[in-house]
């Protein structure tokens, strides 16, 4: 009898977010991602799918059904209230909650790959929102000559409506305290933590590197705009590390990212919009999902 060993992976974790399901191109290219390739895997999707329920359930039904498990929290896109149907997007935030329940479709900590060997891995979905930097301490705010402060382009300032919150609360410490449960939690294995919006000033731009790996001129398309005003919150990265996290995934930028500090691996891996994949802004994005973690254990024979 003939012995060796062999590895092969136990436990893979994928990432992607800001798919804009909206678009036809980009629901061909989800329905069109293989039903066989990712039946063993876990995908965090990190936000923007859809501000249409009825779109986001299809996507979210689709990514179900090629994933083992599926982890999901809202991005922005998700809360926008553009119809009556809901009373302000904390309201619909909640909707989203129930209606991933009901797929199948974690929004809370779970832990994926136990067992034959592996001690898995846990991921933990983070809620979060952006501080804007006349709300105080937080935002990731850095000035930008000649932008447009009252943010006429955003289109968050149209879509999402809140309702009065305790007195000294801004909609970022609103979400971010649903996940206090979870920083009190203890994890056995290591931690995969993931948020839509950015948790670092330095994530918002690109490295020399970066510029010379995309081989592509980028351009300020919008100099009115600045996105760091809407960027994400320093109180995303306090929570990374109260958890330990391994690995961070976020998006929202619609640049994709993989850089470790202090370390913490950040990914951004986001599919964005058909033509700024044309421009070369969203390097891979097309390959699909991201392998961020991987496993192994050796079988005999």
């Amino acid at each position: 009898m003939v012995t060796g060993t062999s590895r092969k992976p136990t436990t893979r974790v994928f990432a992607l977010s800001d798919i804009h399901v909206d678009m036809q191109q980009n629901m061909a290219w989800l329905q069109a991602l293989s039903p066989v390739d990712y039946t063993d895997a876990t995908l965090i999707l990190a936000g923007d799918v859809s501000d249409n329920l009825a779109t986001l359930r299809e996507a979210l039904t689709c990514v179900r059904s090629k994933f083992a498990q599926v982890f999901f929290v809202p991005g922005n896109h998700e809360l926008w209230v553009r119809s009556k149907e809901y009373a302000h997007s904390i309201t619909k935030f909640w909707h989203i909650v129930q209606l991933c329940d009901a797929l199948g479709i974690y929004t809370r900590p779970a832990k994926v790959g136990e067992g034959a060997g592996d001690t898995g891995v846990w991921i933990v979905p983070l809620f979060a929102w952006y501080v804007q930097p006349e709300e105080g301490q937080g935002s990731l705010f850095v000035a930008k000559k000649g932008e447009d402060p009252t943010l006429q382009m955003w289109s968050d300032k149209y879509f999402t409506v809140w309702p009065p919150l305790a007195a000294g609360m801004t909609i970022a410490d609103y979400f971010l305290s649903l996940n206090e449960a979870h920083l009190a939690q203890t994890y056995d294995a290591p931690v995969i933590s993931f948020s839509h919006f950015l948790p670092r000033m330095e994530l918002i731009f690109s490295t020399t590197e970066e510029r010379r790996a995309a081989d592509v001129l980028l351009q300020d398309r919008h100099p009115r705009f600045n996105f760091s005003r809407v960027a994400g919150c320093v109180g995303i990265e306090t929570q990374i590390r109260r958890l330990g996290s391994v690995v961070h995934v976020y998006g929202h930028q619609h640049r994709n990212r993989n850089r470790l500090i202090d370390g913490v691996r950040y990914v951004s891996h986001c599919l964005g919009y058909p033509h700024e994949r044309q421009q070369g802004l969203m390097r891979g994005a097309v390959d699909g999902p991201a392998l961020i973690w991987e496993t192994q254990m050796e079988k005999r024979s």
